[in-house]
């Protein structure tokens, strides 16, 4: 088993806050004026991630990366997950399993838990946070630290630690 496969495996147990629904509208209408961003942002898709999604350098800061990555998960972008991955731990050979994932998942929504805005000269930074989705009909959630640094001057995500 993969350690992608070991992590969603893990985060099946959890469950999700009833309050939460998934937004249909952030896979299938984002490309359409109007419709919000699924980072959270209150922002437009169009203004929002998708740029960075066109130009990675745009992510400023390891959060707007970390949001950046959310939304491709949403939006199934496993070629915008590849580039924003870090070279050293970029998970090539798992490319296909996490697009079928990510495409057989309903993600609800991006909760920021602490995110350390790093200075323009530091070259790491780490985002906490929680992903909740709907899988088989199931709520669970994913909760990680993640550790960014840049690479070829713009932000890349590295690993993170799980809970």
């Amino acid at each position: 088993m993969s350690k992608f496969s070991k992590l969603i495996q893990k985060q099946k147990d959890q469950s999700l806050p009833k309050k939460h629904r998934f937004n249909l509208e952030a896979k299938t209408n984002a490309n359409r004026e109007g419709v919000l961003c699924p980072c959270g942002s209150k922002q437009s898709f169009k203004v929002c991630c998708e740029p960075i999604h066109k130009n990675i350098s745009l992510a400023k800061t390891p959060l707007a990366l970390m949001k950046s990555r959310y939304t491709a998960y949403v939006m199934g972008n496993i070629d915008y997950l590849m580039q924003s991955h870090h070279s050293s731990t970029r998970p090539i050979a798992e490319k296909d399993e996490i697009l079928a994932w990510t495409n057989s998942v309903n993600w609800l929504r991006l909760e920021i838990i602490e995110a350390k805005e790093a200075q323009e000269e530091e070259e790491e930074g780490f985002v906490t946070f929680k992903a909740y989705f709907l899988e088989s009909g199931i709520g669970n959630s994913i909760f990680e630290k993640s550790r960014f640094i840049k690479e070829n001057n713009h932000w890349t995500y590295v690993d993170g630690i799980h809970s």
